[in-house]
């Protein structure tokens, strides 16, 4: 007979109580067969996909785009002032 596996102590820098982990290790022998794999694979997709369809999750997404976009306009403003300053510095240090 096979011995058991074991989940580690920690996980992700969480404690993972002893009991847990003696039951664990026979949830993580039974998901490493391919087939299982596969099946919570695909409903972890599906699940993943019904919620990005939701209309908080896309209001969420709209605002994280349009704080994205903003942060890169001010992230080019910011690249150009610094551009413009070290020039001026080059310059100013040239003509001296």
């Amino acid at each position: 007979m096979a011995k058991t596996r074991k989940l580690p102590k920690r996980i992700g820098g969480m404690k993972i109580p002893k009991k847990l982990r003696k039951r664990g290790g026979q949830v993580y022998a039974f998901l490493e067969n391919p087939l299982v794999s596969s099946i919570v694979a695909a409903a972890l997709l599906a699940a993943a996909d019904s919620l990005s369809k939701k209309p908080k999750v896309k209001k969420a997404k709209q605002a994280a785009a349009d704080t994205a976009e903003a942060a890169q306009s001010n992230v080019v403003d910011f690249a150009t002032i610094l551009a413009v300053a070290a020039r001026e510095g080059a310059k100013a240090i040239k003509n001296r």
